[in-house]
């Protein structure tokens, strides 16, 4: 199977490697990493951290997506009167608009890591992926707790890993 698939004007992905998963694709590229003499190999940049951290930040939001996106459809499928299915569906219409655009934000992070990992400690990259995974769990949960304002103060919980999962949104320091 030759087929390849992408966006006109960009690198053609193999089929086959656009399907796996995005932590398969970049667990295996480490672990091919680990194979190069350790000369050869560097820390990696703040950038280059900072892409694997969202990588995984992203990964995790698009599985909460995708999660969405099934509530929301199988909410539209029970729905009672024909003005709550619409709601449903127009609601899956607009989670579907934000997981095309996850899944363009992974392929362009992907894109620019994947040709860079062979070269880069690999330990570091996998600190920076588990360190992604820790801080879009600890930001969901004090997201959770700001909807629910007579549970938390002023000073619950730490923003910090909130405010770096939401910069992954808007990865500024990759090329055009």
């Amino acid at each position: 199977m030759n087929q390849r698939i992408g966006k006109p004007g960009a690198t053609a992905v193999p089929l086959w490697l656009a399907r796996l998963p995005c932590g398969a694709v970049l667990l295996s590229a480490l672990s091919a990493a680990t194979g190069v003499a350790t000369a050869q190999q560097h820390p990696p940049s703040g950038d280059e951290l900072r892409s694997m951290y969202c990588i995984e930040v992203i990964r995790a939001e698009i599985d909460l997506q995708r999660h969405s996106i099934s509530a929301s459809d199988t909410a539209a499928a029970s729905a009672i009167t024909a003005a709550q299915r619409q709601q449903w569906i127009d609601t899956s219409a607009e989670l579907l608009q934000g997981l095309a655009k996850l899944e363009a934000l992974r392929y362009k992070l992907q894109a620019y890591m994947l040709p860079r990992i062979p070269a880069l400690d690999p330990s570091a990259l996998a600190t920076a992926m588990r360190q992604g995974a820790a801080d879009f769990q600890e930001s969901r949960a004090v997201a959770a707790m700001d909807q629910q304002p007579s549970m938390c103060s002023a000073t619950c919980g730490d923003k910090t890993p909130l405010s770096r999962v939401s910069a992954c949104a808007s990865p500024t320091w990759l090329p055009p």
